[in-house]
């Protein structure tokens, strides 16, 4: 299973899907990935979508941060959405719910 795809629609939204365990095996691998695609896009919106992740660490929670700071420099509007009830638990007791524009799936 691919840990990471990216989409860009017609309305220049750049979706980043992420999959399975988002830990520190795996969030350079992402970072790059997720880096490159909006460089090359330069979208005026990214999503997050955490659907698939089933774990998620420091590591993990690195990369969500670094794809916000990314949409900030483009003054792209950035979102992570559908996360599962532990991640959505985890990114709450780390205060960063209200920051990236979650509301509980």
């Amino acid at each position: 299973m691919q840990a990471v795809s990216i989409d860009v629609d017609d309305h220049d939204t750049l979706t980043v899907v992420l999959r399975g365990e988002l830990d520190f095996t795996q969030a350079s691998q992402v970072v790059a990935v997720v880096r490159e695609a909006i460089e090359k896009h330069r979208p005026r919106a990214i999503c997050v979508d955490l659907a698939e992740v089933s774990f998620l660490d420091s590591s993990g929670i690195g990369v969500l941060v670094q794809a916000m700071k990314a949409a900030d420099q483009l003054n792209a509007r950035f979102a992570v959405q559908h996360a599962t009830e532990q991640v959505y638990d985890q990114l709450s007791m780390a205060g960063l719910v209200e920051l990236f524009g979650m509301t509980q799936s």
